[in-house]
């Protein structure tokens, strides 16, 4: 075939492929969560079958959708859809965006593609490990203090050789010049970001609001720090 004609093919190909549609499921899925976030909750519960309808009430799904204001706050948008199985039958869960977290919506069909179950379940941080905060908070009140062997006591190897005493001590007047004096901290929050696991510490200062964060490794070791604007507040 001349080279004209393959190309000229493939692009006809290329203009008339059709689009991949979302399978009837995932269609019936995003029907019911768009009538359970406009309130419409009979709406939204057309597609439960015979055994889910008396369990699941407009009136149920009325008190979950407030449960779920007051955790998550306002939905946004579907970021991401997945197609999974649960005891042989076919699930489409639906990841939420809300204002506060997302949230993630699991919609079982039963063997006649009527919806048997539904779960809406906030996707929340890890609960702050209780040791690890200590360690963080004493970190910035011992640089902030000036401490500078407590300050390093808990670092790893790597960070001995990094934040040197000088180190530090220039550390602590950056801090006070950049941010001021440490005034409160009014939050603190854990996450995972392998091999660590990160401390949050939210603060508030002088000059301007601190997010101060902590990676530990898997001995408990302060593996890094980073010190930035919380840009958040």
């Amino acid at each position: 075939m001349p080279l004209l004609a393959s190309l000229l093919l493939s692009t006809f190909f290329a203009i008339n492929a059709k689009p991949k549609l979302p399978s009837a499921q995932e269609q019936s899925a995003r029907a019911m969560l768009a009538n359970f976030i406009a309130s419409r909750f009979v709406a939204a519960a057309a597609e439960f079958n015979d055994a889910l309808r008396p369990q699941i009430t407009p009136a149920l799904l009325a008190r979950v959708k407030d449960d779920l204001n007051a955790k998550v706050g306002a939905f946004q948008a579907v970021t991401a859809v997945n197609h999974l199985s649960q005891d042989g039958f076919r699930v489409v869960e639906l990841v939420a965006k809300f204002e506060k977290a997302p949230v993630s919506v699991r919609v079982v069909f039963d063997i006649e593609n009527k919806i048997g179950a539904v779960y809406f379940n906030p996707i929340l941080p890890p609960p702050v490990d209780a040791a690890l905060e200590t360690m963080a908070r004493d970190l910035l009140a011992n640089v902030e203090a000036g401490r500078i062997d407590e300050a390093a006591k808990h670092f790893d190897d790597t960070m001995r050789k990094q934040l040197t005493p000088p180190n530090l001590a220039d550390l602590k007047n950056k801090l006070l010049i950049t941010y001021g004096k440490l005034q409160s901290i009014t939050e603190v929050r854990q996450r995972v970001q392998p091999p660590y696991r990160i401390i949050d510490v939210i603060a508030v200062c002088d000059h301007s609001p601190l997010a101060f964060r902590v990676a530990f490794d898997a001995q408990n070791r302060i593996a890094a720090v980073h010190i930035s604007p919380n840009i958040s507040q």
